[in-house]
């Protein structure tokens, strides 16, 4: 199985990379060395690296917001950012058929007779072979004390446990 993950950039995560490192990347973002500043270097690893243009501009030394959203709508700093996410997305193939795998090796792995249930209950709902549990309304309602409820009326008390009026009428079975 091959990492995915070894072809991205990882350096943008937390750390700044060094100008050399950066300037590595230029050709691929169809820039030449020296068309962006140290300021917009910074600027495009900050904003890679998931901080707010704001944020990143305060970080890259910019004096106001509005110069590091100006800064980054020039169209240098804009191919090295889509560069840059471009390098940093990541396909995630995972599908029935690899939960599927997974839960047959915790099958096999398993140390007794409650993990392997287990293991089964998660198949039998990945796959969709139960049958949902028909769904029950929760009704939380607060008493005080038994006063309370001898205070309320019946239609009161038949709300409370979610139940029709007719409820209490005795019904015939006719046939």
């Amino acid at each position: 199985m091959t990492d995915i993950t070894s072809t991205t950039v990882t350096a943008l995560s937390t750390e700044e990379m060094s100008q050399a490192e950066f300037e590595s990347h230029m050709p691929y973002m169809g820039l030449q060395a020296g068309e962006l500043t140290i300021q917009q270097e910074k600027l495009v690893q900050f904003i890679c690296s998931g901080m707010s243009t704001a944020a990143a501009g305060r970080a890259a030394g910019y004096t106001t917001p509005q110069a590091a959203w100006a800064a980054a709508k020039t169209t240098n700093v804009k191919k090295a950012i889509d560069y840059f996410r471009q390098e940093m997305l990541e396909e995630v193939k995972f599908g029935v058929s690899e939960a599927h795998s997974m839960y047959m090796n915790a099958y096999v792995s398993s140390a007794n007779a409650t993990e392997m249930k287990n293991t089964v209950d998660s198949m039998v709902r990945l796959h969709g072979l139960a049958k949902e549990a028909q769904q029950t309304t929760q009704v939380n309602v607060q008493i005080n004390g038994a006063k309370q409820l001898e205070r309320l009326s019946d239609d009161e008390l038949l709300k409370i446990a979610g139940k029709d009026v007719k409820y209490l009428e005795p019904t015939t079975n006719d046939g």
